[in-house]
């Protein structure tokens, strides 16, 4: 068959005969693959460690009575339960916790799978007290002991043996170690070692976490709560409590720890700010007063208001001063000719407020009186009068008087107005340079205003957080404590079990659906009828026969009665319907194996003991069979007669079966093809047609080779023979090619290798008879005289099965 022939078929669709015959064929797979897998799960659960479970749940709760008494908030109370469930996951915790372990030293008992460590074992204890060299840990030491005083160790260190004997209770030492070991029970112990080989080993601290650390589970258990679930998991139910409440007990400490040591922090930071501060408020302050001292300036705002207001006053007094010296100035023009008595009379009210009022103001009116006397005195006497130049030399004397204090002041006021311009100049002068300063002293003060807000708020905050601090405490705590477990979690049985048994039902089944789609074998003549096309004639059937044979045989004479026998007379009976008058029956096959060379001795038996002249030809000159069949040699026969090299009397053989003789296919030639297809052979094949009622042709497969199709062309009765459970669907494709390229006008079909009392399904094995080309006949069942009780067992098991896959 050709590539594309022996490519996988994919069954598509439901067919219940083809499912009857993988259920018939495979219906042991399920149970098993069940029973597989379940020695598996219990090698499984034999050979895997229990795994144990311990848990503990945490509340993450801070209480600050400070807090409540100040209305400020702690830092200590920002809480948050993920940063917390990381601190309990974190390596630098779990490290603490294994600390608390004290596991310097680990025992174990070796068995000849597994290797247990015994934990906290109440039996044995060995109390390190110093390791000399790190790289003797892990180093296994065996113990055992000998006698009930004597504890012996043994190891091996930088390759070399080394033995030692302790007593039980007394420290041992060494250059590398020093040990005690006590053991409690002797008689357990011997116990124990018998069963099982006890070693220790120093722990390696780095291999012990890496150990232990993968056990460790940390997960919120509610965020609202507060709460937290600590989860280890180990082959140790009592080092998972023991680890559970460990890291609980180090993150209890460790927060305490943490939380004194951050409210220690943060006040020393306090401290050394207001430190700081201090110094920096000291060097502001003096700053500020050596500017001040420098400046002569204590306040900015009210020097400047001061200033300002002298400044003022300076120009009131000048603008006074300049009133007053010109009053003076107009009174000496007034003078200076002979004043009337009007122009005297102004100059009194001239005088008023001013500071020479009570100096000039008399002296002014004096002269007034004076001038007015003399105008009066004018209307009754001349000038010449003695009483009026009298009266003249008095307004001169006091003329010059008055002129004479008027002098003397303008020049004390003009001493005052030069003072006073000084003292405005001064004061503007100060006045304008107060901004410059007052920008320093503003720096200045500035500085040491923030310094001093500074160093309050600091001073405040420390007694704040001190009071904070007091009334701060931790109420962390557990509220589910971890405990023993002794149930383990991991192999779960039921669920191995379970799963195992499953997983072995489904591969079962799995495979059996494989085998439905993927079956490639024809089953009966049922399926056969639905792959041949219309042409093709189906025979019969043959049953599958019991007897183990190195090579096909004739066995139908031995067993007359037997289903083999019987079925055979049903074919030769079918044969005659096809053509009664038939001589030359050809049988082949796709490919060797299919038993055409079994069916061609037994059907040729059968004719030949119904009284037929029967002659079995073997014309598979490639691979020769049918000279084994009747044990005798292969010298000469068909290939020596075709070449006309011996005569025809020389290659009929005859068999025990009387009217059955046989030509064997002789040595074989080069070119067997030639030779079946020559006009040698016709003649011989005529001739022999005039000997003998019946020739059946054992032909070549034409499945491999082409060279029998000529035969079948021209035999009265062309047989293809299909074998059940062994011939391959995709040879059907080889019959159509026979009518539709080869011009085949009849071809008749025969199943052979079926078992018997089941309509004609195949079933498992065929013979064990071997060809060339891959076959072989197996064993399997007939019924006779000596076997029906055995197959009336058969019959009825195949009935059960028959039942059972009928209803699915």
């Amino acid at each position: 068959m050709n590539a594309a022939q022996k490519s996988l078929i994919i069954n598509k669709g439901y067919n219940p005969y083809l499912l009857r015959a993988v259920l018939r064929r495979f219906w042991y797979l399920p149970f098993v693959m069940i029973l597989l897998f379940m020695f598996s799960s219990w090698l499984y659960l034999r050979y895997t460690k229990d795994v144990f479970k311990s848990s503990a749940i945490l509340q993450i709760e801070k209480n600050d009575q400070g807090k409540e008494l100040l209305e400020i908030e702690n830092n200590n109370i920002k809480n948050n339960i993920l940063g917390e469930v990381e601190l309990l996951r974190s390596e630098l915790l779990f490290k603490k916790a294994v600390d608390k372990l004290n596991m310097n030293i680990s025992i174990f008992s070796k068995g000849k799978i597994l290797t247990e460590e015994l934990y906290n074992n109440n039996n044995i204890q060995i109390i390190p007290y110093y390791l000399s060299d790190s790289s003797f840990c892990e180093t296994p030491i065996n113990i055992e002991v000998s006698n009930k005083k004597a504890i012996l160790i043994s190891y091996q260190f930088l390759g070399k043996n080394h033995q030692y004997t302790l007593t039980n209770g007394v420290k041992f030492k060494n250059n590398l170690f020093e040990i005690e070991i006590k053991v409690a029970n002797f008689d357990q112990f011997i116990e124990l070692q018998n069963e099982n080989q006890l070693y220790f080993v120093f722990n390696n601290s780095s291999n012990l976490f890496s150990r232990l650390f993968s056990g460790l589970e940390v997960s919120p258990a509610d965020e609202v709560a507060q709460t937290i679930l600590i989860t280890y998991k180990g082959n140790n139910p009592i080092l998972c409590k023991d680890i559970v409440d460990k890291v609980a007990e180090s993150f209890f400490e460790y927060d305490e720890q943490n939380q004194k040591q951050s409210s220690v922090n943060i006040l020393k930071f306090i401290d050394k700010q207001l430190d700081s501060i201090g110094t920096e408020l000291k060097f502001s302050k003096d700053s500020l007063t050596r500017f001040q001292k420098a400046t002569k300036l204590a306040d900015p705002e009210t020097d400047s208001r001061d200033i300002n207001q002298n400044i003022v006053q300076v120009s009131d007094k000048l603008f006074e001063l300049d009133n007053e010296i010109n009053t003076l100035k107009l009174v000496n023009s007034k003078l200076k000719n002979e004043p009337n008595r009007v122009e005297i009379y102004k100059l009194i009210p001239e005088m008023l407020g001013k500071s020479f009022e009570s100096s000039l103001s008399k002296q002014i009116q004096d002269l007034y009186t004076l001038i007015e006397k003399k105008e009066d005195l004018l209307f009754e006497i001349t000038e010449d009068n003695a009483v009026i130049r009298d009266i003249n030399l008095k307004i001169s004397n006091k003329i010059t008087s008055i002129r004479r204090s008027v002098n003397v002041i303008l020049e004390r006021l003009s001493e005052n107005e030069k003072l006073l311009r000084g003292k405005l100049a001064d004061y503007e002068n100060a006045f304008f340079s107060i901004p410059d300063k007052k920008t320093e002293y503003n720096r200045l003060k500035s500085a040491q205003e923030l310094n001093e807000k500074y160093y309050t708020l600091l001073a405040e905050k420390k007694v704040m957080y001190s009071i904070s601090r007091a009334g701060f405490s931790s109420e962390n705590r557990l509220l589910s404590t971890s405990t023993v477990s002794s149930t383990p979690i991991s192999p779960n049985r039921k669920m191995v079990y379970g799963g195992f048994l499953f997983v072995g039902l489904l591969i079962g089944l799995t495979y059996l659906a494989f085998k439905y789609f993927t079956f490639n074998e024809i089953n009966n003549t049922e399926e056969l009828k639905m792959l041949l096309p219309e042409k093709a004639n189906i025979l019969g059937s043959v049953p599958i026969t019991k007897r183990t044979m190195d090579y096909s045989q004739i066995v139908v004479h031995e067993s007359p009665k037997s289903l083999l026998a019987e079925s055979l007379r049903h074919i030769r009976a079918n044969m005659s319907f096809v053509n009664k008058n038939a001589q030359v029956i050809a049988i082949s096959s796709s490919i060797s194996g299919e038993g055409k060379t079994f069916i061609a001795l037994n059907l040729a038996a059968i004719i030949a003991m119904s009284g037929k002249k029967t002659l079995i030809m073997d014309l598979d000159l490639r691979k020769p069979k049918v000279h084994l069949g009747f044990n005798v040699n292969n010298d000469n026969g068909m290939s020596n007669l075709i070449v006309s090299q011996v005569t025809l009397n020389d290659c009929i053989h005859h068999s025990e079966i009387d009217n059955l003789h046989y030509i064997t296919a002789g040595p074989v030639p080069p070119n067997p093809s030639e030779l079946i297809l020559s006009r040698e052979f016709q003649t011989v094949l005529e001739k022999l047609k005039t000997i003998y009622e019946i020739i059946i042709i054992d032909n070549p497969p034409v499945g491999l080779v082409s060279d029998g199709v000529q035969v079948l062309a021209s035999a009265d009765i062309p047989i293809y023979v299909f074998k059940a459970n062994y011939s391959k669907r995709i040879f059907a494709e080889r019959v159509k090619e026979l009518f539709e390229v080869q011009q085949l006008k009849s071809l008749n079909i025969l199943l052979n290798g079926t078992v018997p009392g089941r309509g004609g399904y195949g079933y498992d094995y065929g013979y064990s008879y071997g060809y060339g080309y891959g076959y072989g006949y197996g064993s399997g069942y007939y019924y006779d005289e000596k076997h029906s009780e055995k197959f009336f067992l058969i019959r009825w098991y195949y009935s059960v099965i028959n039942f059972i896959s009928r209803r699915i």
